[in-house]
């Protein structure tokens, strides 16, 4: 079963925020970088529009959860980067180790 399509504008983009949620929990950070970028384009266009299509106290919430979902992925970035200097740091160790072993 397809869920319904999302009524509002406002259900439409706490749609969209869900997905960055499950995207960087999945560790899909390509994706979720993607989906920040999608929502904000539309968030700004819902906003520009004549009338606004989202009100003041809507807006507010969406740019909060944007925030912290931002917040999130540059952490999670960060911890994936950590991890991996810290992987390659590891691998010429023991390549160092196994150089020396054999001599």
């Amino acid at each position: 079963m397809n869920p319904a399509a999302p009524a509002t504008t406002y259900e439409a983009a706490m749609q969209r925020l869900r997905a960055v949620r499950d995207a960087v929990n999945n560790l899909d950070l390509d994706t979720a970088t993607h989906l920040l970028a999608e929502h904000d384009a539309c968030l700004r266009e819902a906003l520009d529009a004549v009338p606004p299509q989202l009100a003041t106290a809507e807006a507010e919430m969406l740019r909060n959860a944007q925030d912290e979902l931002l917040v999130q992925l540059i952490a999670v970035q960060r911890g994936v980067s950590d991890n991996l200097q810290q992987a390659r740091r590891g691998g010429a160790a023991a390549r160092a180790y196994l150089g020396n072993a054999g001599g």
